[in-house]
C-alpha cells in the first residue's frame, strides 16, 4: 500500500502531461546532477577573433552538457508545486513546455564534429522560440492560482524560474549566436581569400574581419551605445502608444549620449521597453482624465558611472497612489485591477518577453501597449529582476497627481561583474 506521501506525491504530478517510466527516470537522473555555473568572463573569453572550430566544439560542448540538466531541474520543480495548482491549464502548458525542451536537448548524441554542432545549434535556436511565452503564461496560471498558494511560496518560486531562464537564454543564445558569428568568418575568409587570389594579393595579408568594429562575442555587445537604445525602444513604444490609443506623447534623450557599455542588447530592450510603456501609457491616460490638452514629452536621461551606466525616465502621468506604491513590485499586483487611475507603472509592465528587437516588436505591435502580459503585474518585478541579474538596480520616486522618476542602474558586464556566475 502506497503510504500517504507517495500519493499526495504522485496526485501533484497527476496533473502534468503523462510520461513514462523510463521517461521520469532520465529527468530526474539529469535533475540529480550538479548545475555547473559559467562566469561572464568565461563567455566573453572568445572575444579574441577569428573563432575557431576548437572554440565552437567548446561553447557546444559545455551548452549540450548543461542545459538539459538546468531543464531537468525546472521539470522536477512543477512537480513540488499544490496539486490545485498544478492543474491550472496554463502551469500544466509551461511544464509540458520544459519538459519537451528537455526531452529534445538531452536526445543529441555528444557532439564532436561542425555538422552535428550545427544540428544542435538550430534544434536549440527553435526551442528558445518555443519558450519565449512561457512568463505570459505562467503569469496567467498564477493570477488565477493566487488562493491557493501563499505569496511567498508564488513570489520564490516565480522568482527561481526567472532566474533560471535568463541563466538557459544567456548560455544557449550566446552559443547559437556564438555558431552564427563562426560561419559569417568562414565565410567572409573565404570570400577575402578568393578576392587575394584573383587580385594576386599575399592571401596572409587578408583579413578575417577582426577589425576595431568587431563588438560583438557572441550576444554580448561590448560597446554598447545605451542612448542609441533608447531612441530605437522610445520609437517603438511611441508607434505602440499611438496605435493603442491614436495619440502618443513626445520623448527626449539628454545627458552622456556617447555613453557605451558592455551588455546584453535583448535585456537592455526588455526592461527599457518595459518601462517606456509604463510611462507612455501613464502620460495619455492622465492628460485624458485631467483634461489635459497636450501631452509632456518624457524625458530619458543617461548618466555614466564607474562601471555602470544610468537611466532615468522622468514622466508626467499622474504619479503612483501612496497605497499602490507598495505593490508595484509584487507579482501578480496591477493597478489596472486595483481600479487606480494615475500613473500604472506596477500595472501594465508586463510587456514581450522576446530576445530580439525584430521578434520583440512584432509581438509587442500584436498586443498593443501593454504587451501580451499587461495587467498581470510580471512587469515591473520581472524588469527589476533582470536589472539585478547582472548586478544593477531598479527604483522609482513617485510624486502622487504629478509623475514618476524611475532609475535603471546596468553594470557593464565587461569589468566589475565579470565574475558572475550564471
Amino acid at each position: 500500500m502506497l503510504s500517504p506521501r507517495r500519493l499526495l506525491h504522485l496526485s501533484r504530478r497527476r496533473c502534468f502531461a503523462t510520461k513514462s517510466h523510463y521517461d521520469e527516470t532520465v529527468v530526474y537522473k539529469y535533475a540529480s546532477q550538479q548545475i555547473k555555473p559559467v562566469s561572464i568572463g568565461q563567455l566573453l573569453k572568445y572575444r579574441r577573433q577569428p573563432l575557431s572550430v576548437e572554440n565552437i566544439l567548446d561553447s557546444v560542448g559545455y551548452t549540450q552538457a548543461e542545459l538539459p540538466v538546468r531543464l531537468a531541474k525546472r521539470v522536477i520543480s512543477f512537480h513540488k508545486l499544490p496539486f490545485i495548482v498544478g492543474t491550472n491549464p496554463h502551469i500544466a502548458r509551461v511544464y509540458n513546455q520544459y519538459y519537451e525542451a528537455f526531452d529534445r536537448l538531452h536526445a543529441f548524441a555528444p557532439i564532436s564534429d561542425l555538422e552535428a554542432e550545427w544540428d544542435f545549434t538550430r534544434a536549440l535556436e527553435r526551442q528558445t522560440q518555443v519558450l519565449l511565452d512561457v512568463i505570459p503564461t505562467i503569469a496567467q496560471g498564477f493570477l488565477e492560482c493566487q488562493l491557493y498558494m501563499p505569496r511567498e511560496e508564488r513570489t520564490s518560486f516565480i522568482n527561481d524560474l526567472i532566474r533560471s531562464r535568463i541563466g538557459l537564454r544567456v548560455i544557449g543564445e550566446q552559443h547559437v549566436a556564438l555558431s552564427y558569428q563562426f560561419r559569417e568568418e568562414q565565410k567572409k575568409a573565404k570570400q577575402n581569400h578568393n578576392a587575394a587570389v584573383s587580385t594576386a594579393v599575399e592571401p596572409g595579408r587578408v583579413g578575417l574581419g577582426a577589425t576595431g568594429e568587431d563588438v560583438w562575442v557572441g550576444a554580448i555587445h561590448t560597446r554598447l551605445l545605451p542612448a542609441r537604445m533608447m531612441e530605437q525602444c522610445g520609437q517603438m513604444v511611441q508607434s505602440m502608444c499611438e496605435m493603442h490609443y491614436g495619440t502618443a506623447p513626445g520623448y527626449y534623450v539628454d545627458g552622456d549620449v556617447d555613453e557605451t557599455i558592455s551588455y546584453i542588447p535583448s535585456h537592455f530592450e526588455y526592461i527599457t521597453c518595459e518601462l517606456l510603456k509604463n510611462a507612455f501609457r501613464a502620460t495619455v491616460d492622465f492628460s485624458h482624465s485631467s483634461n489635459r490638452s497636450s501631452h509632456p514629452p518624457i524625458q530619458i536621461t543617461i548618466t555614466k558611472g564607474e562601471g555602470y551606466v544610468g537611466v532615468r525616465i522622468r514622466d508626467q502621468g499622474g504619479g503612483i497612489s501612496k497605497d499602490n506604491m507598495r505593490n508595484v513590485f509584487e507579482y501578480s499586483w496591477s493597478s489596472m485591477q486595483s481600479g487606480d487611475s494615475a500613473d500604472e507603472h506596477g500595472a501594465n509592465g508586463g510587456g514581450s518577453l522576446m530576445a530580439g528587437m525584430s521578434l520583440q516588436t512584432n509581438l509587442a505591435l500584436q498586443h498593443g501597449i501593454g504587451g501580451p502580459i499587461a495587467g498581470l503585474g510580471f512587469g515591473l518585478p520581472m524588469a527589476r529582476l533582470y536589472a539585478g541579474y547582472f548586478g544593477g538596480s531598479l527604483d522609482i520616486v513617485s510624486m502622487e497627481g504629478y509623475g514618476c522618476d524611475v532609475f535603471l542602474k546596468l553594470r557593464s558586464i565587461e569589468g566589475s561583474v565579470e565574475n558572475k556566475q550564471i
